[in-house]
């Protein structure tokens, strides 16, 4: 099924495509020797646990995206390797780095459907991680992705149904996958009962769904791997994920850590005491050839427009006020307008348009983190703990000089951040150069971390509550 991952859907490739078989056969190409530790052998082995005798195809479970994904067809006859939009809806990531491309893939019954985009997500398997190029499909179907031959191929993987498993070589020698004839044969019985009642019906089970935390998983049923554990007594809502199947012995250190070190955590503003300006605060450094620019009050903006858009900025501004983020400002020489987009949970996000003011600030050349290396750079760790820095930019304050630049227009009246906001140019660089200092001794060794967004990993699990 598909069209050629290595040519486009020409004629012309096409030939060309078929003329490079004839010609390895003619001049008998050699691949490059293997070791013998390499060779991949199935033998009866393999079938320990594997009901027989049986007709499966090979669906196994993978990692992807840091999401645990069920349902997942090794299909050889497959010249793409695909994921259905239904899957990345349920992953929330269906806007998320979706390249529009429009193709033609073919089925053995000569129907043609056309593909969406493309996408590149993370595959954890076997220790190793690696960022796969899915072609999207919106059809309803009953597998989540269908693994195809660019990835077998890039993997070496060679696959068995009457084995029920997938092996692969890797720097640790020959790994295996093995398939999950459970999931598939609840798949067919929800699958029949479809057919017989006519009906739409739920879910399958043993699907995968996806916390609200950008990182944890909820788990392969619907109860979820993730269990809330309260680490302060006197308020029953301050709670934190744990991993269910964590070992007790190891569960029960974690939580008297986390109860010993619950003033650690900020659950609102007033909890969050911020950095010392002596050790950080955020310069703008503005060019100063560049006059300052105010912004007209937008009258008919999506803000002036909307009552209820309006009304969630002076909220915000009130909350804002309450914790001391922001001051009134008189006589701005810089002024913007504020911005109101709808949150996916319905609420409103208010940020300001910053784009005249980043425009007249050079650029901070701190180099942030590659999102691949720290994927790679945690592959292979046992215990993995997560942390998100609460209002994370806020917790740095603005130079005393640069406070007035960041002015804001309201109905209530003009505004400056005392701290770092969203949508400045060089945030992100102030933040990451901070963490860097302050996780110096750990950073690269026990934890990883991207901006606001942090990680303590334990080659072994013993390990971890040191770490943390």
């Amino acid at each position: 099924m598909g069209g050629l991952s290595t040519y486009n859907d020409s004629v012309r490739s096409i030939k060309k495509y078929g003329r490079q078989v004839m010609l390895a056969q003619k001049w008998q190409v050699k691949s490059p020797k293997t070791a013998e530790s390499d060779a991949i052998t199935f033998t009866e082995a393999d079938t320990e646990g594997v009901d027989m005798p049986h007709n499966d195809p090979l669906v196994i479970e993978l990692w992807v995206a840091d999401c645990e994904v069920s349902r997942i067809l090794v299909d050889t006859g497959s010249s793409v390797d695909l994921i259905f939009k239904e899957t990345l809806d349920k992953m929330d990531l269906a806007n998320h780095h979706l390249k529009s491309s429009v193709k033609p893939l073919t089925g053995f019954n000569g129907d043609t459907v056309y593909s969406i985009g493309t996408i590149r997500l993370s595959v954890y398997a076997a220790k190793t991680t690696r960022l796969v190029k899915f072609v999207v499909i919106d059809k309803p179907a009953i597998y989540n992705v269908i693994l195809g031959t660019p990835r077998l191929q890039f993997m070496k993987a060679v696959p068995s149904t009457y084995h029920q498993c997938l092996k692969f070589p890797t720097a640790f020698g020959v790994k295996t996958i093995r398939g999950s004839q459970e999931i598939l044969r609840l798949l067919r019985r929800r699958t029949q009962a479809l057919i017989q009642i006519h009906s739409p019906s739920q879910d399958v089970p043993y699907d995968f769904t996806h916390n609200s935390s950008r990182f944890t998983i909820s788990g392969k049923t619907q109860a979820g791997l993730v269990v809330q554990v309260n680490i302060d007594e006197s308020d029953p809502e301050r709670c934190v994920g744990i991993g269910a199947d964590l070992k007790e012995e190891i569960k029960v250190e974690l939580v008297r850590l986390l109860r010993q070190n619950a003033s650690t955590f900020a659950w609102s503003v007033r909890d969050m005491p911020g950095i010392d300006p002596s050790i950080t605060s955020h310069e703008l450094n503005i060019d100063p050839t560049c006059k300052p620019i105010k912004q007209k009050r937008l009258m008919k903006s999506s803000v002036g427009q909307k009552p209820e858009k309006a009304q969630a900025v002076n909220d915000e501004v009130e909350c804002w006020s309450k914790a001391g983020s922001i001051v009134e400002v008189k006589y701005p020489e810089w002024l913007a307008n504020p911005v109101v987009v709808k949150k996916k949970n319905g609420k409103w996000r208010i940020c300001v348009d910053f784009t005249d003011l980043n425009k007249a600030c050079p650029k901070d050349c701190f180099p942030l983190p590659h999102i691949d290396r720290i994927v790679e750079a945690t592959a292979g760790n046992e215990l993995l703990s997560f942390m998100d820095a609460f209002s994370g930019y806020n917790q740095i304050t603005m130079h005393p000089e640069d406070r007035e630049k960041t002015s804001f227009i309201t109905d209530r009246g003009t505004y400056c951040y005392k701290v770092m906001p969203f949508g400045l140019k060089n945030a992100g660089a102030t933040y990451q150069r901070l963490v860097n200092h302050m996780f110096a001794e750990q950073y690269g060794r026990t934890m990883e971390v991207y901006i606001d967004d942090m990680l303590v990993k334990s080659l072994t699990a013993d390990d971890h509550i040191g770490h943390v």
